[in-house]
């Protein structure tokens, strides 16, 4: 009996011996990631190189970050030119429509110039331009036209040689006057009116 009492007590040893490394295995699972942290700070040059790779990846994380953020400007102050440019092409068309102005041409008129009746050897050529209100007295001055030519051949004769030699500069404006007075009084009231006379040759010789 006694030596199946000693063989039970060493089959309960070997027993516990073996349940004591099983519940050391059991804790194992909690104790690996300790272990492992353990491990990588257990000396100086472990934690240099983490706290190295730990430094490279905020630099990195940082930079992505950075250039992120300095993208979203750049887009839009390109978009704010490109919004800009729409705008001064729109007063531009504006400054162009008030700008605009109406000529009507009238062709070339010559003269020679007469001395009570007498050739001088000298003449004069003019060609002016009715500076009109609006395009729709292009036709109303078409009508006229005929008329506005002979009353302009009429102004020009009834200058003397020495006006046109003497005062040349004087007399193209009393010339340019007469020319504006006579044509708006053949125009018919409402259609508009001649605004000015341009003259794009004025010589007399």
């Amino acid at each position: 009996m006694a030596e199946d009492n000693q063989l039970d007590d060493g089959e309960a040893a070997e027993l516990e011996k073996l349940l004591g490394e099983g519940e050391g295995d059991e804790g194992g699972g909690s104790t690996a990631a300790g272990g492992f942290l353990g491990k990588l700070f257990s000396s100086k040059k472990a934690t240099i190189i983490t706290l190295s790779i730990l430094l490279v990846v905020i630099l990195g994380l940082g930079a992505g970050i950075y250039l992120f953020l300095q993208e979203e400007p750049v887009a839009v102050e390109e978009a704010a030119l490109d919004s800009a440019e729409p705008v001064l092409e729109d007063d531009e068309e504006k400054k162009e429509i008030v700008d605009k102005v109406y000529i009507y041409r009238l062709g070339a008129f010559f003269l020679p110039l007469l001395n009570d009746g007498v050739e001088t050897g000298k003449f004069i050529s003019i060609t002016p331009n009715l500076k009109l209100s609006n395009a729709t007295l292009f036709k109303e001055v078409t009508k006229v036209k005929p008329l506005i030519r002979k009353n302009i051949y009429v102004i020009l004769k009834r200058k003397s040689p020495d006006e046109y030699l003497k005062d040349k500069i004087k007399t193209k404006e009393k010339i340019k006057r007469e020319i504006l007075t006579a044509s708006n009084a053949l125009l018919l009231s409402g259609t508009g009116t001649i605004n000015d006379v341009f003259f794009t040759k004025f010589i007399v010789k």
